[in-house]
Parts: structure tokens; C-alpha cells; sequence
């Protein structure tokens, strides 16, 4: 909450032109906009090129942005919109929006060898990926959200774009795959999210 006030407080002073505060917006939130950037593209430096050209606008636009609750709900969503925009480009998309599944989000799922024992780890891994395997990239993209980012369903529904209920509902499906796949062993959904943790490009985060 501390986190959040304070950065609250930093966007009001960015948004009446404190280039101080945008830069330690900028600053404080690009490590998080990279990882989850790297959910949808492994080109480091077209992630870089998108977080850097999103905050360019916002600075250029700050006149004209209004009822931001959020500011890390609003730069999350801004980043993923201006990645799917790019994939929309690059692939020539004759449709306004990407379906469900026309866009690729990654799950990586190793886990933690202090967590699982390490005869079970290879088993384990193996359930799970079978399990996420039967998961659309935006079920996916919920379950990071909500147990790896921990936003709330609202937030969930205002970052991918869609409605409150549409959230509650692909969530629900989400865990019911991930179930029907991995069992009844005993172990939480928020447990089995939140024991992932992501090695790409030599990065590696649980938050």
C-alpha cells in the first residue's frame, strides 16, 4: 500500500510536469514492464524501444490523462497494448482486436528444487506443464497477473481489456484445466503460480 501511495504521489507531480517524478516512475517501474514485456516477445531491445517510446507519449499526453486509479495497473496495460498494436503491424491483422488465442503469452515454469523435493521435481514439472498446456495465452496471462503481479480481478479485466465477468470466468476455467490435469494433490492454485519463477535472457524474478 506504502509502495503504491508513493507512487500515486510521484504521478500527480509527473502529471503537472515534474520531469523528476517521471523519471523515477520510469526508474521504479521499468524492471516490472520489462518481465512482463517478456511474456509476450524475447526481443530485448524492441521491449526496451516499447517501454521507452510508451513513456515518451505519456509525458507528450500528460495534459490529457485522466482518471488514472492505478498507476501500475495503467502502465502495465499501456505497455501490453503497445506490444499487441506492434504484433498486429508485423502480422498485417485485418481485425481491430487479437482474438483470445492470436497472440503468444509465455508461462515458464520452473520450480523452485527448495519448495518441490528433488526426486519429485521432474514429475511435478511434467504435470504442470500438462496442465498449462491446456491453457489459452490469456488464461495464462490472468493466473500471471493474479498470482505473480497480484492484482485484483478488476485490475486484471482493465489491463487485458475486457469486462469484470469475462475475468471471473477465464480464471475459473484456468484453475478447472489445471485441476482436471494436474490433480487433486493437495497443493493450492495460488501455491502452483506462485512457485513459478522466469529465467529468460539471464533474468530471473518472483514478483
Amino acid at each position: 500500500m506504502q509502495k503504491e501511495s508513493k507512487l500515486a504521489i510521484e504521478w500527480n507531480k509527473f502529471l503537472q510536469g515534474d520531469r523528476d517524478s517521471f523519471q523515477n516512475i520510469y526508474n521504479a517501474n521499468f524492471r516490472s514492464l520489462f518481465l512482463y514485456a517478456l511474456r509476450f516477445t524475447t526481443d530485448d531491445e524492441l521491449i526496451k524501444d516499447v517501454i521507452h517510446n510508451v513513456f515518451i507519449t505519456f509525458w507528450e499526453k500528460r495534459g490529457s490523462i485522466k482518471d488514472v486509479k492505478n498507476p501500475t495497473v495503467y502502465l502495465h496495460r499501456s505497455i501490453r497494448n503497445e506490444l499487441l498494436n506492434l504484433k498486429r503491424q508485423q502480422n498485417k491483422y485485418a481485425v481491430d482486436s487479437l482474438t483470445e488465442d492470436s497472440y503468444s503469452f509465455d508461462f515458464e515454469l520452473p520450480i523452485e528444487a527448495h519448495i518441490v523435493r528433488e526426486e519429485e521435481l521432474k514429475e511435478t514439472r511434467q504435470h504442470l506443464k500438462a496442465a498449462f498446456e491446456n491453457l489459452t495465452e490469456r488464461q495464462k496471462e490472468i493466473l500471471y497477473l493474479k498470482y505473480v503481479k497480484g492484482m485484483s480481478f478488476e485490475e486484471i479485466a482493465y489491463t487485458i481489456g475486457i469486462t469484470l465477468k469475462a475475468s471471473y470466468k477465464l480464471h475459473a476455467r484456468a484453475i478447472t484445466a489445471i485441476r482436471e490435469n494436474f490433480g487433486n494433490n493437495g497443493y493450492t492454485i495460488a501455491f502452483l503460480v506462485s512457485i513459478y519463477f522466469y529465467h529468460i535472457n539471464g533474468i530471473t524474478t518472483q514478483t
